[in-house]
């Protein structure tokens, strides 16, 4: 009948697009309902079909300077797109503009890249991340007890003893380096820091200074003042969006449906921002009446 053969073409046509996902996106499975969402972990530890959504908050305000949504299941390569888009949509950022994340955003390409663009950012590493929820399990032999000697090369113990390069390899296409001390064998210590090994031996990468100077603004009292401020600034919205506007979950599926209707939803909540911060008066309403129509004036819906 015509109605078996649409169904049975529409079932082809969603096994087709799923067929083309998993070839194109190297994955091991995919929906065959909305093919382009991944598997991500909740907030529960449990896999479940998602998007990675993403906002920068202004601190002041508390109104999204940018958003997007990616099919990233980490968002460690998230903070340059988010730091391009605030920049673009505010006409440019001041220099050292002050940028908190948290240790999800924790590179050493993306340290660099703050520096490089004159960004002043607030990260944790998952040592300080761990300490701040009381989970760490410290020891004083822990890599961020040695001293790394950027201009030299080297890492320094806690008992004064130099460890040099001496190996280099790739994990992941990208050079690691191996460093060793060389007066292991006499030190009394050698056990407690080096385990059964005759040698304590440190792995490193491109980006050691990065984190040591990011770890040591993180250590410092404006360093946690400043994160402090993070978590204030990003639940205000997020609690809005789901309990206010009872936005709790994505009803389209493709990544350009989630995105524009994020992107809905987070022009919402600065109107709604908007809104309180004008008075709530009809000469505010009137005012982003204005504001929207001039907007939706430059936008183009396909």
């Amino acid at each position: 009948m015509l109605g078996d053969e649409d169904d049975k073409a529409k079932i082809m046509e969603k096994l087709d697009k799923a067929e083309e996902e998993l070839t194109r996106s190297g994955q091991g499975a995919v929906s065959i309902t909305d093919p382009e969402s991944r598997f991500m972990e909740n907030k529960k530890k449990r896999k479940e079909l998602s998007y990675n959504p993403q906002i920068a908050v202004d601190y002041e305000s508390g109104i999204i300077l940018a958003n997007d949504v990616t099919q990233d299941c980490t968002d460690h390569n998230q903070l340059q797109p988010q730091i391009e888009m605030t920049d673009e949509n505010l006409g440019g950022l001041p220099e050292w503009t002050k940028v908190s994340m948290d240790n999800g955003y924790f590179s050493g390409s993306n340290l660099r890249y703050l520096e490089e663009n004159w960004v002043d950012g607030y990260i944790p590493d998952s040592k300080q991340a761990q300490e701040m929820n009381g989970k760490v399990k410290d020891g004083p032999y822990s890599k961020d007890k040695f001293v790394y000697d950027e201009e030299n090369d080297q890492f320094i113990c806690p008992n004064g003893e130099i460890l040099t390069r001496k190996g280099e390899y790739k994990y992941k296409g990208k050079p690691q380096y191996s460093y060793y001390g060389a007066n292991c064998g006499e030190c009394p210590f050698r056990e407690e820091c080096a385990g059964k090994s005759k040698k304590r031996k440190i792995t490193s990468d491109d980006y050691e200074a990065e984190r040591r100077r990011m770890a040591g603004k993180m250590s410092s009292e404006k360093g946690k003042e400043e994160y402090k401020k993070r978590k204030e600034t990003v639940e205000w919205p997020f609690g809005n969006i789901k309990q206010n506007l009872k936005f709790r979950e994505f009803h389209t599926r493709g990544i350009e449906n989630v995105r524009m209707e994020h992107n809905l939803v987070c022009t919402a909540h600065n109107l709604r921002v908007m809104w309180g911060k004008l008075g709530g008066s009809v000469a505010a309403l009137c005012n982003i009446k204005g504001l929207v129509a001039n907007f939706a004036s430059k936008v183009t819906i396909l």
